[in-house]
């Protein structure tokens, strides 16, 4: 039967309106008017927007959990997500609920270097600043203030009552007059950050350089590199002698001495592979540590005798872990006596409540131990000083711990009740095809912690649309889809 000629008009107006319907419904999630795209979704792995964390054996899997909630629980760390980019967009916040189980500190990072696997990490969750502390912008500082304290403590230039998080405070202008010169045996294994007062308008340092040969594959390469803040100021390659078997190269001293300089707080770091040893220090410098880690190797192939790891250091919490069997011993932090039973494991090392400001020292008698803490070590008591504020790390108590101020971007969470918060960060996006993350979160095995997280959101932002902007948003979703077919 025929049907009637209004009919097939009626049928075509339909099928029409519904491709026209998806496909400004696809448009205007591609191009929105206000240039955002919103996605929020419950975190069971359905949404195309974002694949849940992995790998396997860290988190459960996503969905129904066994106490009733629907989500994924992470149980170790460090784990990876990734999500799905909308288009061309300029920023990205990223909203998740979630519930913290023993693990008082959450980091987020996005993927920015992938062939060094360098991730751009920012604040996710903090416990320790969950309650007591009121966020304050001052200029271009932000951060968080302890209750009861004034705005002005954001700006503080006494470093041992503020903390950083993710965040640089204000260098003081520091300047020096040189001192006799001392000589440090000691044996520091691999890369480490020294941070010195220039004297007069100078850097000065002699460093004895040894390369072990353990590693057969090294290339016999290692360099010095100073920096004032951002600013490359000088680098120079040391290059050793390589051998064709294992045994040590001879001991090459490097002169550093770099003039000009003005007053300030200078990086001078040394960046090696752990093959490299640094067998001796000799300095005119008044002012310089070493930091937030420190490696004692051991004295194989350069003397016969153990030299006892000795330091100072601000820090009230440090991470001890040695990776040979002679590295298994007491280690004392001020009054804090911590054994390290086994190699491969990290043991915690926290000051008690008397002992919690000031340099303490640190001594672990068989040396062979490697140090990371939340704050900066030296050899000698007479040489410390504070570059920065101590960093905020998952074992910091700010309000115990004499700080007023956390220096950090930090966006103050909502509390959902029961246990859950929603917490957020934000990104720059920049032309790419993909997001991955990576989801940091200290300490979790040691607490027996865990990570709830039950939804997300997902928000796209870049400027209204216009037609200046629709053209630019149009190349930069050619330069996309070229790099998705030609990568």
């Amino acid at each position: 039967m025929k049907l009637p000629l209004w009919s097939r008009w009626l049928a075509i107006f339909i099928a029409w309106s519904v491709v026209i319907g998806l496909g400004a419904l696809i448009v205007s999630q591609r191009f929105p008017p206000n240039g955002i795209a919103q996605f929020s979704f419950v975190f069971e792995g359905k949404s195309p927007w974002f694949n849940p964390f992995e790998p396997g054996e860290r988190v459960t899997s996503p969905g129904l959990q066994p106490e009733g909630w629907t989500g994924q629980r992470i149980i170790a760390e460090p784990v990876y997500g990734s999500a799905r980019l909308p288009g061309a967009y300029d920023q990205l916040d990223i909203s998740f609920e979630t519930r913290s189980i023993r693990q008082p500190l959450a980091e987020l990072g996005l993927l920015r270097d992938e062939a060094n696997f360098n991730f751009e990490m920012h604040p996710l969750w903090s416990e320790a600043l969950s309650r007591g502390w009121r966020p304050v912008s001052l200029g271009s500082a932000r951060g968080f203030v302890r209750e009861g304290f004034a705005d002005s403590e954001l700006l503080s230039q006494d470093f041992s009552k503020l903390m950083v998080w993710y965040a640089t405070a204000t260098e003081p202008a520091l300047s020096d007059r040189p001192i006799a010169e001392k000589t440090y045996e000691i044996s520091l294994r691999g890369s480490h950050d020294f941070h010195v007062v220039p004297v007069d308008n100078s850097i000065r340092f002699r460093f004895v350089v040894q390369d072990v040969n353990r590693n057969k594959e090294g290339k016999n390469t290692a360099a010095f590199r100073l920096m004032h803040g951002d600013e490359l100021i000088w680098t120079e390659a040391v290059n050793l002698s390589g051998i064709a078997d294992n045994r040590p190269s001879a001991d090459v001293e490097k002169t550093i001495r770099i003039d000009n300089l003005k007053p300030g707080i200078y990086r001078l770091s040394f960046i090696a592979d752990d093959d490299f040893f640094i067998r001796e220090i000799r300095t005119e410098h008044p002012r310089w540590v070493i930091g937030p880690r420190i490696f004692f190797g051991d004295n194989v192939g350069w003397k016969p005798d153990i030299i006892p790891a000795i330091a100072w250091t601000n820090s009230i919490h440090a991470v001890a872990e040695t990776f040979h069997k002679e590295g298994v011993q007491d280690v004392t932090l001020g009054q804090t006596t911590v054994r390290v039973g086994k190699t491969h494991t990290p043991f915690v090392l926290s000051r008690r409540g008397t002992d919690r400001s000031g340099f303490a020292r640190l001594e672990a008698p068989a040396g062979t131990i490697r140090f990371i803490g939340d704050g900066y070590f030296s050899l000698d008591p007479d040489i410390n000083f504070l570059p920065y504020p101590r960093r905020l790390t998952a074992d910091a108590d700010p309000a115990n711990e004499g700080i007023t101020a956390v220096l950090t971007p930090y966006q103050q969470p909502t509390d959902l009740g029961d246990g859950w918060w929603r917490v957020t960060t934000s990104y720059s996006l920049f032309d790419t095809r993909e997001l991955k993350f990576v989801l940091g979160l200290p300490g979790m095995i040691s607490r027996a912690g865990a990570f709830d997280i039950r939804y997300a959101s997902l928000e796209y932002r870049r400027p209204p649309l216009s037609w200046p902007a629709f053209f630019e948003t149009m190349k930069r979703e050619a330069r996309s889809a070229i790099q998705r077919l030609w990568p």
